[in-house]
């Protein structure tokens, strides 16, 4: 089990700061995956070693070769025929956590990257204190840096020592950059895909090839409260973060209702 690792009152990095009672209220949590049971057919021959945490699902007729352990005698003995028992169990998950850390990341206060770090810390302390693999990736323009998935205390200080080394700057090339990702990896899991996902090119293709691999994604769009709502309205100039490019246009009220629908969308 991973032990709390905080020491002292609070746990303090540059770009995360948590304290004793927060740490205790992660504890109780789990991340939660709809590909987390794997089946185990305890009759078979291929079946495991009966153990503990296996959960009871279902019957079914025995066959030849099944393991006689887990026949059911008086499911027999009321039926007389032969039925075996199926079991369940849960699997670590394989968690990984990839973070948009471009120039438009640094919008905001605080930072829409600062606040991704916290939510990745967070995210991996609750994986890991179930036993789960926890890895990260950062991307802009390419892939960045990655903290290869592994499980135990010792991840925790990987993992927040990864994420003070996360610097919000270049441009962003989401779908190409998790098409890179998902074929570099050789095994799938859970991507949690962090980002305000303000990429001209679009997201949707690089969450597919994610998904066409294997994995199971969470997207968690992070956006600035002046990104939600904007608070300029009339003629206006915008500015492009990463490109710097210049947009002359007008904010009325239908604008702000399209966008807010775009949003929702």
């Amino acid at each position: 089990e991973c032990d709390r690792v905080s020491s002292g009152k609070n746990l303090v990095m540059a770009k995360i700061l948590f304290d004793n009672k927060f740490l205790h209220q992660l504890d109780s949590l789990k991340l939660v995956s709809k590909r987390a049971r794997k089946i185990f057919f305890q009759g078979e021959k291929r079946g495991g070693k009966p153990g503990s945490g296996l959960e009871f699902i279902d019957y079914r007729e025995y066959q030849v070769g099944d393991d006689y352990r887990y026949i059911d005698w008086h499911l027999f003995s009321r039926l007389e025929q032969l039925f075996v028992k199926l079991f369940a169990q849960e699997e670590n998950l394989r968690v990984h956590l990839i973070i948009d850390e471009s120039e438009s990341m640094s919008g905001g206060d605080p930072s829409k990257i600062d606040y991704a770090c916290q939510l990745v810390a967070a995210l991996g302390y609750i994986a890991l204190v179930n036993l789960d693999e926890v890895g990260s990736t950062t991307f802009s323009s390419h892939l960045g840096r990655t903290l290869p998935p592994r499980r135990g205390k010792s991840q925790v200080f990987n993992l927040f020592h990864f994420l003070e080394g996360i610097n919000a700057q270049g441009k962003t090339s989401f779908s190409f950059c998790l098409k890179e990702f998902s074929r570099r990896q050789r095994k799938a899991g859970m991507a949690v895909v962090l980002s305000d996902l303000l990429d001209p090119q679009g997201y949707e293709k690089g969450l597919l090839s994610l998904r066409s691999r294997g994995w199971e994604v969470c997207l968690l769009h992070i956006l600035e409260e002046n990104e939600v709502r904007p608070i300029e309205k009339g003629e206006v100039i915008l500015i492009d973060k990463e490109t710097h490019q210049r947009i002359e246009t007008i904010i009325d009220e239908v604008t702000f209702q399209r966008y807010e629908q775009e949003l929702r969308d």
